[in-house]
């Protein structure tokens, strides 16, 4: 039991995470948070939030890949 809820909270992590980096895209966002960061620390935490939501997805993406 603890092990399905371990899962569950990391599944719905990962599914805040990808929320967040949607949400990140938006241009007025995009543009607030790249005048407030500089060019580089922006881009680097935005790489490192797409890397945690594409690790906490996988499962899901794999499950996905395996139905018809």
């Amino acid at each position: 039991m603890k092990a399905i809820k371990k899962i569950l909270g990391l599944v719905l992590f990962g599914g805040v995470v990808y929320a967040v980096s949607k949400l990140v895209q938006r241009d007025e966002v995009e543009e607030k948070l790249f005048a407030l960061f500089g060019e580089d620390l922006y881009l680097d935490i935005l790489d490192k939030l797409r890397l945690v939501g594409d690790l906490l997805m996988w499962p899901v993406d794999f499950v996905r890949a395996l139905l018809p």
